[in-house]
């Protein structure tokens, strides 16, 4: 869940867990930003802002996601993004000068289903999947032009205090000019209630690398989820790299209206 992408797959567990079984679709924008070096030696910044939509009707639910991204840094770094939020690769065939460059980024889908409903103080079971539909501009460096898809699984106990993990596998496109690999995820951490309308997180999350260029990415992140009013919601998220495949810092802000 790009930080969007991580930070939507750390809390949606947590929605899968609390949502009412009626029939219920959110609307969504949403702005981040991260910063680092994910182990090239040179500074990168990426930026986005989204919009979104997600809907849920007893056990199953869909979301989807359109961002638009502006990146500075050099031109042969590549805005992956996908099911995983993977933020850059390295293209070998571009040059390494520094540009700035915006414009739409690569759409993604999901859906979950729950397998085990969830309860106070039971564990709760769901599976998902997501794609990455390449709408942003291979040429740019926006993105790979090619379409992922992941699948995953997902536990938690619910509670007022209630731990998480879950597992995933991305099959990533594979464009023509160089080799990426395939992906595996995983990410484990608790969430606490706070009050009636508020939910605090914390979570270690990891992925493999995405190319030999690439490093593992290992990150932990906080966030925070609340309930403006009955329609309006609030979602805040920090995270800071524990690997050099990983962004120094990264934030984001996501305002939800239920309709």
């Amino acid at each position: 869940m790009s930080r969007t992408m991580l930070r939507r797959a750390v809390m949606g567990l947590l929605v899968l867990c609390t949502t009412p079984a009626a029939a219920q679709t959110t609307v969504s924008t949403g702005l981040d930003h991260s910063s680092g070096r994910f182990g090239t030696g040179q500074r990168i910044d990426t930026s986005s802002a989204s919009i979104g939509v997600r809907m849920k009707r007893k056990r199953v639910g869909v979301v989807a996601n359109l961002p638009v991204v502006r990146v500075d840094a050099p031109e042969n770094i590549v805005v992956a993004g996908g099911p995983l939020g993977l933020p850059i690769l390295i293209d070998p065939t571009r040059p390494a000068t520094r540009k700035q460059r915006s414009g739409l980024g690569d759409a993604t889908i999901g859906a979950s289903v729950q397998l085990v409903e969830p309860r106070q103080h039971h564990v709760a079971l769901a599976v998902t999947t997501a794609a990455k539909l390449p709408t942003a501009s291979a040429a740019r460096g926006l993105g790979t032009g090619r379409a992922d898809f992941s699948v995953g699984a997902e536990v938690a106990r619910p509670g007022k205090l209630t731990p998480f993990a879950a597992l995933g596998y991305t099959v990533v496109g594979q464009p023509a000019a160089y080799r990426l690999e395939n992906v595996t995820t995983a990410r484990g951490g608790v969430a606490l209630r706070v009050g009636r309308e508020a939910e605090v997180s914390l979570s270690y999350n990891h992925a493999s690398r995405i190319s030999a260029a690439a490093a593992d990415r290992e990150q932990v992140a906080a966030g925070l989820e609340t309930n403006l009013s009955h329609r309006l919601s609030l979602g805040v998220q920090g995270s800071a790299g524990l690997s050099r495949g990983a962004p120094d810092a990264s934030a984001g802000l996501q305002l939800g209206i239920r309709l």
